[in-house]
Protein backbone atom coordinates (compact mmCIF):
# COMPACT_ATOMS: atom_id res chain seq x y z
CA UNK A 1 0.00 0.00 0.00
CA UNK A 2 1.01 3.48 -0.63
CA UNK A 3 -0.21 6.88 -0.05
CA UNK A 4 0.17 9.51 -3.18
CA UNK A 5 -1.35 12.78 -4.41
CA UNK A 6 -4.53 12.36 -5.72
CA UNK A 7 -3.13 14.12 -9.16
CA UNK A 8 -0.78 11.42 -9.41
CA UNK A 9 -3.59 8.72 -9.59
CA UNK A 10 -5.28 8.33 -13.75
CA UNK A 11 -8.68 9.05 -14.59
CA UNK A 12 -10.04 5.27 -14.86
CA UNK A 13 -8.70 4.59 -11.27
CA UNK A 14 -10.87 7.27 -9.71
CA UNK A 15 -13.99 7.08 -11.66
CA UNK A 16 -13.62 3.20 -10.46
CA UNK A 17 -13.38 4.28 -6.90
CA UNK A 18 -16.05 6.71 -7.56
CA UNK A 19 -18.30 3.90 -9.11
CA UNK A 20 -17.33 1.26 -6.18
CA UNK A 21 -19.19 3.94 -3.85
CA UNK A 22 -22.40 4.48 -6.62
CA UNK A 23 -22.88 0.86 -6.24
CA UNK A 24 -23.72 0.28 -2.61
CA UNK A 25 -25.23 3.50 -2.42
CA UNK A 26 -22.27 4.41 0.36
CA UNK A 27 -20.82 8.18 0.69
CA UNK A 28 -17.31 9.29 -0.02
CA UNK A 29 -16.79 11.43 2.88
CA UNK A 30 -14.85 14.15 2.19
CA UNK A 31 -12.93 14.31 -1.06
CA UNK A 32 -14.35 17.74 -2.63
CA UNK A 33 -17.59 16.33 -3.90
CA UNK A 34 -16.16 13.77 -5.75
CA UNK A 35 -19.62 11.75 -5.16
CA UNK A 36 -21.78 14.69 -6.88
CA UNK A 37 -19.08 15.54 -9.49
CA UNK A 38 -20.27 13.98 -13.21
CA UNK A 39 -16.62 15.65 -15.01
CA UNK A 40 -13.78 13.65 -12.62
CA UNK A 41 -11.56 15.71 -15.44
CA UNK A 42 -12.44 19.05 -13.87
CA UNK A 43 -13.18 17.43 -10.36
CA UNK A 44 -9.36 16.30 -10.27
CA UNK A 45 -8.31 20.51 -11.90
CA UNK A 46 -10.24 21.75 -8.98
CA UNK A 47 -8.66 19.76 -6.39
CA UNK A 48 -5.30 20.36 -7.23
CA UNK A 49 -5.51 23.67 -7.44
CA UNK A 50 -7.25 23.82 -4.08
CA UNK A 51 -3.25 23.12 -2.72
CA UNK A 52 -2.81 26.72 -3.84
CA UNK A 53 -3.32 29.07 -1.02
CA UNK A 54 -7.40 31.34 -1.28
CA UNK A 55 -8.62 29.80 -4.02
CA UNK A 56 -11.97 31.04 -4.55
CA UNK A 57 -11.86 31.59 -0.56
CA UNK A 58 -11.84 28.21 -0.23
CA UNK A 59 -9.68 25.84 2.88
CA UNK A 60 -5.81 25.16 1.12
CA UNK A 61 -6.49 21.68 0.77
CA UNK A 62 -4.17 18.51 0.08
CA UNK A 63 -5.76 15.07 -1.35
CA UNK A 64 -4.16 11.64 -1.36
CA UNK A 65 -5.32 8.30 -2.44
CA UNK A 66 -4.47 4.90 -1.37
CA UNK A 67 -3.58 2.60 -3.63
CA UNK A 68 -2.68 -1.20 -3.53
CA UNK A 69 -0.27 -3.90 -5.14
CA UNK A 70 -2.60 -3.81 -8.30
CA UNK A 71 -2.70 -0.19 -8.18
CA UNK A 72 -6.58 0.11 -7.26
CA UNK A 73 -7.77 3.03 -4.69
CA UNK A 74 -8.34 1.61 -2.13
CA UNK A 75 -9.10 4.98 -0.21
CA UNK A 76 -9.27 9.04 -0.19
CA UNK A 77 -8.20 11.09 2.36
CA UNK A 78 -7.48 15.01 2.03
CA UNK A 79 -5.50 17.12 4.73
CA UNK A 80 -7.29 20.58 5.21
CA UNK A 81 -4.03 23.16 5.57
CA UNK A 82 -6.30 24.79 8.64
CA UNK A 83 -9.91 25.59 9.69
CA UNK A 84 -13.00 27.50 9.25
CA UNK A 85 -15.08 28.07 12.16
CA UNK A 86 -17.82 25.48 10.28
CA UNK A 87 -14.87 23.15 10.20
CA UNK A 88 -14.22 23.66 13.71
CA UNK A 89 -17.40 21.78 14.32
CA UNK A 90 -17.91 19.80 11.54
CA UNK A 91 -15.16 18.21 9.21
CA UNK A 92 -12.18 18.59 11.27
CA UNK A 93 -8.45 18.71 9.36
CA UNK A 94 -8.96 15.15 7.47
CA UNK A 95 -11.65 13.34 5.93
CA UNK A 96 -11.02 9.84 4.26
CA UNK A 97 -13.11 7.07 2.65
CA UNK A 98 -12.84 3.43 1.77
CA UNK A 99 -13.86 1.99 -0.83
CA UNK A 100 -16.82 -0.52 0.21
CA UNK A 101 -14.93 -3.27 -1.59
CA UNK A 102 -12.18 -2.45 1.24
CA UNK A 103 -14.11 -1.80 4.38
CA UNK A 104 -13.92 -3.48 7.51
CA UNK A 105 -10.22 -4.94 6.87
CA UNK A 106 -8.05 -2.05 8.23
CA UNK A 107 -6.95 -0.59 5.30
CA UNK A 108 -8.82 2.68 7.27
CA UNK A 109 -6.84 2.98 10.32
CA UNK A 110 -3.72 2.86 7.70
CA UNK A 111 -4.78 5.48 5.40
CA UNK A 112 -5.57 7.45 8.37
CA UNK A 113 -2.25 6.73 10.00
CA UNK A 114 -0.11 7.55 6.57
CA UNK A 115 -2.37 10.69 6.67
CA UNK A 116 -1.08 12.25 9.86
CA UNK A 117 2.06 11.43 8.29
CA UNK A 118 1.39 13.80 5.50
CA UNK A 119 -0.73 16.44 7.54
CA UNK A 120 2.49 16.57 9.85
CA UNK A 121 5.06 17.51 6.66
CA UNK A 122 2.35 19.98 5.88
CA UNK A 123 3.34 21.77 9.44
CA UNK A 124 0.45 20.32 11.55
CA UNK A 125 1.43 20.03 14.85
CA UNK A 126 -2.45 18.36 15.91
CA UNK A 127 -5.27 18.32 14.43
CA UNK A 128 -9.02 17.58 14.77
CA UNK A 129 -10.76 14.63 13.28
CA UNK A 130 -14.81 14.77 13.70
CA UNK A 131 -17.31 11.87 12.89
CA UNK A 132 -20.82 11.41 13.41
CA UNK A 133 -21.23 9.76 17.36
CA UNK A 134 -23.09 6.64 15.44
CA UNK A 135 -20.41 6.29 13.23
CA UNK A 136 -18.45 3.51 15.21
CA UNK A 137 -16.12 2.74 12.27
CA UNK A 138 -15.06 5.56 12.04
CA UNK A 139 -14.16 6.14 15.96
CA UNK A 140 -12.44 2.87 15.66
CA UNK A 141 -10.20 4.50 12.47
CA UNK A 142 -9.57 7.81 14.95
CA UNK A 143 -9.08 5.74 18.08
CA UNK A 144 -6.37 3.13 16.81
CA UNK A 145 -4.69 6.35 15.62
CA UNK A 146 -4.19 7.99 18.75
CA UNK A 147 -7.16 10.03 18.79
CA UNK A 148 -8.46 11.65 21.92
CA UNK A 149 -12.12 12.13 22.82
CA UNK A 150 -12.88 15.72 22.78
CA UNK A 151 -16.26 16.15 23.37
CA UNK A 152 -19.83 15.67 21.59
CA UNK A 153 -21.32 18.77 19.66
CA UNK A 154 -24.82 19.30 18.05
CA UNK A 155 -24.39 19.94 14.37
CA UNK A 156 -27.28 20.30 11.80
CA UNK A 157 -29.55 17.71 14.44
CA UNK A 158 -26.50 15.34 14.48
CA UNK A 159 -24.31 14.69 17.10
CA UNK A 160 -20.86 14.84 16.24
CA UNK A 161 -17.68 13.90 18.45
CA UNK A 162 -14.92 15.71 18.35
CA UNK A 163 -10.94 14.12 18.27
CA UNK A 164 -7.64 15.21 18.81
CA UNK A 165 -4.35 13.33 17.71
CA UNK A 166 -1.10 15.17 18.27
CA UNK A 167 1.95 15.03 16.07
CA UNK A 168 5.43 14.90 17.32
CA UNK A 169 8.35 15.78 15.41
CA UNK A 170 9.49 13.16 14.21
CA UNK A 171 6.31 12.84 11.62
CA UNK A 172 5.38 9.83 14.22
CA UNK A 173 1.94 9.91 15.86
CA UNK A 174 2.69 10.68 19.76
Amino acid sequence: MKLVLIEEIDIPTIKQFKESFNQTHDIIHGANQLQRSKNIEKWLRDVTILKTKDYKQSVQTTHYALINHLDEMVGISDVKHHLTPYLQKEGGHISYSISPTYQGKGYGTLLLKETLKKAHTLGLKKVLLTCKETNIASKKVIENNQGIYQHTMLVNQSKVDHYLIYLDNNNYIM
